[in-house]
């Protein structure tokens, strides 16, 4: 049998790490979907800035698709997405983080 510890007023795994630390998990986002189509985006999602760029090697941006990236901190209590950093192309979205300073 499997039991995880989870926190009743999230709804969300309980943290093992120590009262008063520090630690913040970032996932990777990227919606993509084809310019000027009714269909909803197909979103992607990442834990590591290493594992995009594989993805980005071996697919690049196209020009006929719109892409929005976004490094996500957690979600609010609305369920919703807090972006960290946000762009629309993925070597601006780069920069962005790299300027940021944050080690994902």
């Amino acid at each position: 049998m499997h039991t995880q510890n989870v926190n009743v007023k999230t709804a969300a795994p309980e943290s093992s790490r120590k009262i008063g630390g520090k630690t913040v998990s970032y996932t990777i986002l990227v919606a993509e979907q084809k310019k000027n189509s009714a269909e909803e985006a197909d979103v992607l999602e990442f834990s590591s800035l290493a594992e995009l760029k594989k993805l980005r090697r071996r697919d690049p941006e196209k020009m006929s698709f719109s892409y929005f990236y976004a490094l996500s901190s957690g979600v609010d209590k609305q369920f919703r997405h807090i972006h960290v950093v946000e762009a629309d192309h993925f070597k601006q979205f780069v920069r962005l983080i790299e300027r940021a300073g944050i080690d994902i």
